[in-house]
């Protein structure tokens, strides 16, 4: 008799790093990074968004506004298209 398992094996293969302008709204999504200069990078760390923490898209366009943990940002489109994010899947927090 041979064995097998009930639920496929699914490999995911690695999200690929998008601007934070291409991301839909409501999608949660993690930073990858930032190609900003010292000073905007520190900034936006003093607020909340630093690497690898996961945060909602609330709403696309100028601004675009995050959410990050309970805190909401609102981050310029010039700045936006300098952030690189990985989504999330659905559900993800």
């Amino acid at each position: 008799m041979i064995g097998f398992s009930a639920e496929p094996t699914v490999t995911l293969a690695p999200a690929t790093p998008i601007s934070l302008c291409d991301l839909a709204a409501g999608a949660v999504a993690r930073l990858h990074e930032a190609q900003l200069d010292p000073e905007s990078c520190h900034q936006l760390r003093s607020l909340g968004l630093t690497e690898a923490c996961t945060f909602r898209l609330c709403k696309t366009g100028e601004p675009c506004i995050v959410q990050v943990r309970s805190t909401r940002i609102g981050i310029s489109g010039s700045v936006a298209r300098h952030i690189f994010v990985v989504p999330l899947p659905a559900g993800a927090s």
